[in-house]
């Protein structure tokens, strides 16, 4: 097996098995897909000794997920996907990344940022029909979270993320740089509902990409121009907002999640291409997870 196909099969198996770890962000062509089926927001309600690991499977379904940002075209998804949960002493390992305390502060950590996009087979998307595929994106990098109420544990928290991740396609090919800076926000109820304990959770996120990531998603090259495809070229920068919000339930070892997305990249720099049909989303669904210990 040689280096490349390595890296693929590593790859789809991060964007399509791990909950937020991948599919999380909204940039160009992504589609915040597993972030909000169970993303940490909401942790603070586990409280497990340190040094402890949790495991657990789930399955989550997913409504309204469009072929790309901007694609007219969706579907509906099934996906079975871990659960995952470490609280050490200087590091935590959850739902949405790898988290540390930075420089002993009570208010500043970071993680690690990773997020996605999903392949398009561009002969079954009207718009993009004739044009080449779209690969699979992975992205990584830093994530800095500073606290302006609570903390990393708290059940009532407000913070700030600020990140920076590099992109590259399942074959391996830099599309530069994402990112995603927002405001998160989660409160756990004070009354516990059905016998478990409720928590709401929700983010406000800028996007921004680089040229050549706008360039993959929107481009039109003079090969690919039809009578109603015109020639395009995509240009990087700001690429939309997303709201998403999630209410999660826990009782014991079971935990149910519902959650709601919106993007809009009516703003965004390439929304004039004639790959943009539309220039809002709506995703919703639910999760179920079963934990071992």
């Amino acid at each position: 097996m040689n280096i490349q196909l390595i890296f693929r099969s590593i790859i789809i198996l991060l964007v399509i098995n791990v909950p937020s770890y991948a599919i999380a962000e909204v940039g160009a062509g992504s589609c915040e897909i597993l972030e909000v089926i169970d993303c940490d927001k909401n942790q603070a309600n586990l409280t497990p000794e340190k040094g402890k690991w949790i495991f657990g499977v789930g399955i989550a379904s997913v409504n309204g997920v469009p072929e790309y940002i901007g694609s007219d075209e969706s579907r509906a998804l099934l996906l079975p996907v871990p659960y995952i949960y470490y609280n050490g002493p200087k590091m935590k390992i959850s739902q949405s990344g790898i988290n540390g305390k930075l420089f002993n502060s009570e208010n500043l950590y970071v993680s690690l940022s990773l997020s996605g996009a999903i392949p398009v087979n561009s002969d079954k998307n009207k718009a993009r029909k004739g044009m080449d595929d779209i690969d699979g994106v992975i992205e990584y990098g830093p994530s800095f979270k500073y606290f302006l109420k609570g903390g990393d544990t708290k059940n009532n928290a407000l913070f700030i993320d600020i990140n920076f991740r590099e992109a590259r396609t399942f074959k391996n090919e830099s599309l530069n740089f994402s990112s995603s800076p927002s405001i998160v926000f989660r409160k756990r109820l004070d009354k516990d509902y059905f016998l478990g304990h409720v928590s709401i959770s929700g983010s406000f996120k800028f996007e921004f990409v680089s040229d050549k990531y706008a360039q993959t998603f929107y481009g039109v090259d003079p090969i690919f121009a039809t009578a109603t495809r015109e020639q395009y070229t995509a240009f990087g920068g700001y690429a939309g907002f997303r709201f998403n919000t999630g209410l999660r339930w826990q009782k014991d070892n079971q935990i149910v999640s519902l959650f709601f997305a919106h993007s809009d990249i009516s703003a965004a720099k390439y929304s004039s291409s004639p790959l943009v049909k539309v220039t809002t989303h709506n995703l919703f669904g639910g999760s179920y997870f079963w934990l071992f210990n």
